[in-house]
């Protein structure tokens, strides 16, 4: 008679040995879900500061054009002066910059980036200016979320139109129209910038005053 042998197996650990694989396969995509969703956070934060930049250097363009309408009849401003902004913030027309709406348009007009450049190059106005006892402050004003503004503009001709009437030619009875003139042409070119967040945006655009249209001064 043959003898059946007989073989014990062992299988004592290997549930826990599996247990220890699926943990690992999940902390291992644990891990690559949560670096997934901070960098698409990071992109997302860096998106918004980036949108937040410039569409406040849009609002500022266009808080720079009104101030420059509201101040073309003027002789000058004072130089150091605070303007009425909104919502209880200031416009600091720079030292020297009075009569930022009289500088001459060169070919290329700058972007103000630096907060301390002077001349040409300088700042004419700072929006929101910050105002410690009735004092300004360019450093703390340079500390937070701001924009530098430079203004310049030209004269130019613009263009006129003519209507004659052929009649005119036969009978001397004709009547005829022209009009034309002379407009101001401004670069308006802001720089809004964060030093904190690293965030920073340019804005340009042109701004066109008919001469003839000045109001009253309001600064």
């Amino acid at each position: 008679m043959k003898k059946r042998e007989m073989y014990s197996r062992n299988d004592e650990g290997f549930v826990m040995v599996a247990a220890l694989l699926i943990l690992l396969v999940l902390t291992v995509m644990g891990i690559a879900v949560n670096r997934n969703t901070m960098t698409e956070w990071r992109i997302a934060m860096n998106d918004r500061q980036h949108k937040v930049a410039f569409y406040s250097a849009d609002a500022v363009s266009e808080l720079s054009a009104e101030i420059l309408e509201q101040s073309i009849a003027c002789l000058g401003l004072v130089d150091g002066e605070l303007l009425a902004g909104y919502d209880g913030f200031n416009v600091y027309v720079e030292e020297g910059k009075g009569g930022f709406w009289r500088n001459y348009a060169e070919d290329t007009v700058p972007v103000p980036k630096d907060d301390n450049a002077t001349g040409d190059d300088g700042r004419d106005l700072v929006f929101p200016a910050v105002v410690v006892g009735g004092t300004y402050s360019a450093e703390l004003t340079n500390a937070q979320p701001h924009a530098n503004i430079i203004m310049r503009g030209n004269t130019q001709l613009t263009k006129g139109t003519a209507i004659e009437m052929a009649a005119g030619y036969a009978g001397g009875a004709g009547k005829s129209l022209g009009s034309g003139g002379a407009s101001l042409i401004y670069d308006i070119n802001v720089y809004q910038v964060d030093r904190k967040r690293n965030t920073a945006s340019a804005v340009c655009t042109k701004y066109l005053h008919s001469l003839g249209s000045e109001g009253t001064c309001n600064y």
